[in-house]
């Protein structure tokens, strides 16, 4: 959890590397690997975790990976705790950092999710080094990339049966026209609205509609509202902010509504870059 949560957000950068590897995990590979974590974070103590495990795709297939968790003893420090007699007092501690990192297997991708932007890098190569016996070539997986130009006409959103989803709707529809970038149009049509966000859109602004030509989106919000569940009162809904051409809140959404999110917004033509791997 503590990897996927954190995925494709700030704590988190991914890295290409060479494909069909074995991670290595014999004495001698795993004592390298944590000298460098001792080097690299002048820390006496370093604990690292090897396991197997699965993460869920957005083609409904499991992606099979290889976690390297990383604990290690920061410097010195105090904090407040009461003694033995009640009384409040400073009490020193050696905080204890976490790390992790995954190596995929299938596509070759490293994942590295720590506090520290520049540390990432680094701990990309001593596992590249030391546990996957290859050189590092400290290559960044490809930004995402929006393309939001399938919204500015009215548009199906087919989805599957099974993923229960009642219907989508686009809520809000940011524009700038083309000749003139300092300006912007926002367009918005809430859920108790009785047309969609196009039918407004021709119906209020008639020639000067901007969705008919002249002009770009530069954000929509999306609304995917789901089928009632048994016991439920009402459906829910997963909220979607899109922004040209690299930002969308998937990132912040639960890992069941990332799949599904992702899993649309390729279908729909509105994620466009490659499925492998990916950055915000």
């Amino acid at each position: 959890r503590f990897t996927d949560e954190r995925r494709r957000r700030r704590s988190w950068d991914g890295f290409i590397c060479d494909a069909n590897l074995n991670v290595r995990r014999d004495a001698h590979a795993l004592d390298a690997f944590k000298a460098a974590l001792r080097k690299r974070f002048a820390s006496k103590n370093v604990h690292v975790d090897i396991f197997e495990r699965i993460r869920p795709t957005f083609d409904g297939d499991d992606c099979e990976l290889v976690q390297i968790t990383v604990y290690r003893e920061g410097l010195p420090d105090d904090h407040f705790a009461f003694d033995d007699d009640g009384e409040l007092v400073r009490q020193p501690y050696r905080p204890v950092f976490e790390a992790a990192m995954t190596y995929e297997p299938a596509t070759g991708v490293i994942e590295v999710v720590a506090s520290d932007r520049e540390s990432r890098s680094e701990m990309a190569q001593f596992l590249a080094r030391d546990l996957l016996g290859v050189e590092f070539r400290d290559e960044k997986v490809p930004m995402r990339h929006y393309d939001l130009a399938v919204l500015l006409a009215p548009h199906s959103f087919p989805t599957d049966v099974e993923d229960g989803i009642e219907r989508v709707e686009v809520r809000q529809l940011r524009l700038m026209p083309i000749d003139a970038v300092g300006e912007r149009v926002t367009l918005e049509c809430l859920s108790k609205a009785d047309r969609n966000i196009w039918t407004m859109a021709e119906a209020r602004l008639g020639p000067g509609n901007p969705l008919t030509g002249g002009w770009v989106a530069t954000q929509a919000k999306l609304a995917i509202k789901f089928h009632r569940k048994p016991g439920a009162r009402r459906g829910r809904t997963l909220p979607l902010t899109i922004t040209m051409p690299h930002g969308c809140n998937l990132k912040d959404q639960t890992e069941e509504e990332q799949v599904i999110g992702e899993k649309y917004l390729r279908r729909w033509g509105i994620l466009v870059d490659d499925p492998i791997v990916v950055e915000d």
